[in-house]
């Protein structure tokens, strides 16, 4: 019992040094630490042309980041100690550039170094720390044969990746909502009914994200962002009106200008049916 709790520290460790190995990461973890941000918002300020690079960053962040009550992200508790240390080793790099004064070979050798003796000393523990992390996981839980993307998903997610390729889905929906039919089965049925596979689906990106459906009894349709967990994801019929929360699937062409959706396809997110596209797509 004791070697499972060790085992599973180890793992988180290893998760923190592994998340932290990307300058886009720290980048990422910098921005959030002056206040939360939609990932609309947090796609500016960090400068990304695509949605689904942040998106697997975001991934790799898991733990670190969190979603607040208004669905932005902000630093977890262990996220900002991370940034902390991060930012203790780069203070102490910068400190120790402004007082070099020694020339020659001498100063050239001491700049390779770039940091205190204390500082390269945590580095070093560090990488070695992760090491071990990394060698003794492996040994209690087995040979992991998948790439660092997958770990921590579920397995609706890797199920989606094996079937359709690295294409990584980026989207607006958070922890919050938590409909029966999760983002990646829907993406699996939707992706499955339209004919899509990993082959075709390459120079794409693809959106999910829950959205209102309306529909009345002469085919009238409207669609609109849900923005709020609703009470109840079942489908409502009332005065000849159906209304559903649906998985919105949005297929785009990567590439310059404006390039409407190349597939749309809706899945109820309580029943996981395929609902006929709206006129107005």
């Amino acid at each position: 019992m004791e070697d499972d709790k060790q085992v599973e520290q180890d793992r988180q460790k290893a998760e923190v040094f592994d998340a932290l190995g990307h300058p886009t990461r720290i980048q990422i973890l910098k921005v959030l630490n002056e206040g939360s941000l939609g990932f609309a918002d947090l796609k500016k300020k960090t400068g990304f042309e695509s949605s689904g690079h942040l998106q697997h960053h975001l991934t790799k962040l898991n733990g670190l980041i969190k979603t607040d009550e208004y669905g932005k992200y902000c630093l977890s508790d262990e996220g900002k100690d991370a940034l902390l240390t991060v930012q203790t080793v780069e203070k102490a790099s910068l400190k120790n550039n402004a007082q070099e004064k020694v020339s020659g070979t001498s100063r050239k050798a001491f700049r390779k170094l770039g940091l205190k003796p204390i500082a390269i000393l945590l580095v070093a523990l560090l990488i070695v720390s992760s090491a071990i992390s990394v060698y003794e996981y492996n040994q209690a839980v087995g040979s992991n044969k998948e790439s660092s993307f997958f770990k921590g998903l579920n397995l609706e997610a890797s199920a989606y990746y094996n079937q359709f390729g690295a294409v990584v889905p980026s989207t607006d929906t958070n922890s919050s909502f938590a409909p029966p039919i999760s983002m990646f089965q829907a993406l699996i049925i939707g992706l499955q009914a339209d004919g899509w596979n990993e082959t075709s689906l390459q120079g794409f990106t693809i959106y999910a994200g829950l959205s209102n459906y309306t529909v009345n009894n002469v085919h009238e349709s409207a669609l609109w962002p849900l923005t709020y967990p609703p009470a109840n994801y079942s489908d409502i019929y009332s005065n000849g009106i159906t209304y559903r929360v649906v998985w919105q699937i949005d297929i785009q062409k990567i590439g310059p200008g404006s390039i409407p959706p190349w597939d749309v396809i809706f899945v109820d997110a309580s029943t996981g049916q395929v609902v006929p596209t709206p006129p107005l797509f």
